[in-house]
């Protein structure tokens, strides 16, 4: 379990957007004074790990995942390749994520890599080449989509490195994100791959217990709260899914937070995705407009609490406060508002 907290999502919001996409809903909750402070400082600690060549510092700094989880997290804030603030930020964030490019169309450069490097990569392109159309940009997001496509097993899922026949939870939700981005963006996505890769998270989900729960294990066996967030979110995401058919893997996330079960490992991972799917299913007046109303405040209490001075957020092993656990966090306080269009409901 430990390689899926290395290399997953990282975006950053600031309180005041270039670009809003935030639409007043009566009932629909908002960031508070404290959220908006600390996203601001977790922006400006992020602007201080960025290197000259767009990479980071700190562990894993110079990989396509943490560029990308940077960049997003500008992009969110209203900035654009040279434009904005953060202009110079984002334009040298990307032309790294370019120059890692290999023939075959993985993002990735070096020894080792995988596919959660990749799927962040390609979601951090797509929503770059959706505002810009950067004939650049196009041309290796349209190979990178290529790549998660031809890949996909037999299974309908992918693992950590290409063309894997064994699959987990984690890495279908990240390719799935990605196809989900590249499609918004324009880029033509088959529907069967999307179709299959959501039969392959179907496939993970629990049967319910005592309780009546079900929820999403991460490739067989015993569910646990933070890949049930992670399933549901893929779902609601990138399916034709209604709320009230994941009622029970939703219940499963509120049980295991009034539990506290969410405090045992993978903190910000299940957060997350708790967030993406809770929103999902209710925000906007949805449906579980309720359980959003709970969730959302409960953990952004618990996100503001966990950051320090520096702007950083504590994460589990080995990233510490590091990029990664910060940008999570700073994505969950800032899910209201909706900048990139594969976080919007």
């Amino acid at each position: 379990m430990s390689k899926i907290i290395v290399i997953l999502v990282t975006a950053l919001l600031v309180a005041l957007p270039l670009r809003s996409a935030l639409a007043s809903n009566a009932g629909e909750v908002e960031l508070t004074r404290e959220g908006k402070a600390s996203i601001e400082q977790a922006l400006q600690f992020l602007a201080n790990s960025q290197r000259a060549d767009g990479s980071f510092s700190g562990e894993m700094g110079n990989t396509t995942g943490i560029v990308a989880a940077g960049v997003l997290g500008w992009m969110c804030a209203g900035n654009l390749p040279g434009e904005g603030p953060y202009g110079k930020n984002v334009a040298k964030g990307i032309d790294f994520i370019i120059s890692c490019a290999q023939p075959t169309g993985f993002l990735f450069k070096g020894p080792g890599g995988s596919m959660y490097h990749h799927g962040l990569a390609t979601i951090c392109l797509a929503e770059v080449w959706g505002e810009t159309r950067d004939k650049r940009i196009g041309n290796v997001l349209k190979k990178a989509v290529d790549l998660i496509v031809r890949c996909q097993n037999n299974a309908g899922g992918w693992h950590y490195q290409p063309g894997m026949q064994s699959y987990d939870l984690s890495v279908v939700v990240m390719e799935l994100m990605a196809l989900r981005a590249a499609k918004d963006a324009g880029v033509a996505v088959p529907k069967e791959t999307i179709d299959r890769a959501l039969a392959c998270v179907e496939g993970l989900r629990t049967p319910k217990d005592a309780e009546g729960l079900s929820g999403f294990s991460y490739s067989g066996g015993t569910r646990s709260w933070s890949t049930t967030a992670a399933g549901v979110a893929s779902l609601l995401l990138c399916g034709d899914y209604k709320a009230s058919s994941l009622k029970e893997p939703l219940d499963c996330l509120l049980k295991s937070r009034e539990r506290k079960e969410d405090a045992q490992g993978l903190w910000p991972y299940g957060h997350y995705y708790g967030m993406i799917a809770m929103y999902r299913a209710g925000g906007q007046g949805g449906k579980f407009l309720d359980y959003w109303k709970k969730w959302y405040p409960d953990v952004s209490r618990e996100v503001i609490a966990k950051q320090v001075k520096t702007g950083a957020n504590r994460g589990q092993y080995p990233l510490g406060y590091g990029v990664w656990s910060t940008g999570m966090c700073v994505l969950m306080l800032g899910v209201p508002y909706r900048y990139l269009p594969i976080y919007q409901r």
